[in-house]
């Protein structure tokens, strides 16, 4: 683990997505005022202003609170996205690359399919026939992280399935399900958590411009997608209220792809220690 603080770029990756994470943790203790409680007495007051730290928006709904309900959401949609497409997408590509052959064929014909179409489109058209709300969401976004999870356990597979360790484990009567999770799989653990760290910023990124279109969380629930679209109209008269929620976007999204970034470098360099 000390070889990936030596790299730049998982270091700064770490350091957002820690101010991010704090952030999180100090909403479940620390909440000031009502999500969607509305003052229009205080309506795009300053930040600092009338107690808001960080401003109120068109409704006098205090922006701070909604940031932090927002980074709430971005992170259940994250995790729940990478590890539920990284646990079925891990599955299904160590089977393909395992076993090769005929179930290999048919199971990249299927990711092959998917793949076809582009993955905003296709989240689009999931929540298109499901509806919008936080569950299509997730759901859409874990199909659409499935292929980048297949890929990389597949080839990981089909690298090690002939590997020394993995003949004395046939030899010593081992199952084809404890080669793959015990022997293979922690092998390409590294290549798997980037993989699920860039799956993360790419959910957040994709919710944040589905609720920016209006197809993501439903309101009066906050979203930073969402918070940025109310806020372009207002961008002369308080600016930020624009620029907050565009600021805690990038920062959780460049964290996360800083941190996947991060691993994939030391990995390829092939450090040590």
């Amino acid at each position: 683990m000390k070889r990936y603080f030596r790299d730049i770029s998982f270091c700064v990756g770490l350091a957002l997505a820690g101010c991010m994470i704090s952030i999180l943790f100090l909403s479940f203790f620390w909440l000031p005022y009502d999500t969607n409680a509305m003052d229009m007495i205080h309506k795009f007051n300053k930040p600092g202003a009338a107690g808001h730290l960080l401003g109120t928006d068109q409704f006098g709904r205090d922006i701070a609170r909604r940031l932090m309900k927002g980074v709430q959401v971005s992170f259940l949609i994250g995790v729940i996205t990478a590890v539920s497409g990284g646990t079925i997408g891990t599955i299904i590509g160590s089977v393909s690359g395992y076993f090769g052959g005929r179930t290999d064929e048919i199971l990249m014909k299927f990711i092959d399919a998917q793949m076809a179409f582009p993955g905003v489109l296709l989240a689009l058209m999931l929540i298109a026939v499901f509806g919008n709300g936080i569950g299509n969401t997730i759901l859409a976004l874990t199909i659409m992280s499935l292929p980048k999870f297949v890929r990389i356990s597949r080839s990981g597979c089909m690298k090690l399935r002939d590997a020394e360790f993995v003949h004395a484990a046939r030899v010593r009567g081992a199952s084809a399900a404890r080669i793959i999770f015990i022997h293979i799989l922690p092998n390409i653990m590294p290549e798997i958590l980037a993989t699920a760290s860039l799956a993360f910023a790419g959910a957040v990124m994709a919710e944040a411009g589905l609720s920016y279109l209006g197809l993501g969380i439903t309101p009066p629930d906050p979203s930073l997608g969402q918070m940025l679209s109310e806020a372009q109209g207002y961008v002369l008269k308080a600016p930020w209220y624009v620029l907050l929620p565009a600021a805690v976007i990038t920062l959780l999204v460049m964290g996360f792809n800083m941190i996947g970034d991060g691993i994939q470098q030391v990995d390829s360099r092939g450090d040590v220690g």
